[in-house]
């Protein structure tokens, strides 16, 4: 496989399909980590800081979103908790869109 731009204006570096996936599974097990914690650090909304699950390995966003509806996504293997505007495949479907928020599934 070749490799792609990493679709950050202003930025050279390039990645590959390979890089970008395994980018996307290591903020999945941080994710999960801290949605595993007891009492995972929420802000005055109840709202719980989790990395943004795109394909892209120079996105530094983060998405707040309940508790429940993080579990939720684990638990469907082809969604992924994004910021609004970022994609976790190629062909998507979104399930919500919120804010900020969005969670998609593999079309």
């Amino acid at each position: 496989m070749g490799r792609v731009p990493s679709g950050r204006a202003g930025v050279a570096a390039e990645t590959t399909p390979e890089e970008e996936v395994a980018h996307r599974a290591a903020r999945r097990q941080a994710n999960r980590r801290r949605a595993d914690e007891a009492r995972p650090a929420t802000d005055a909304q109840g709202l719980v800081e989790f990395a943004c699950e795109c394909l892209r390995v120079d996105c530094e966003r983060s998405v707040r979103v309940p508790l429940y509806v993080y579990r939720r996504v684990l638990d469907a293997p082809d969604q992924y908790l994004l910021q609004a505007g970022h994609h976790a495949f190629e062909s998507y479907r979104t399930i919500v869109t919120l804010g900020l928020m969005r969670i998609e599934e593999r079309a």
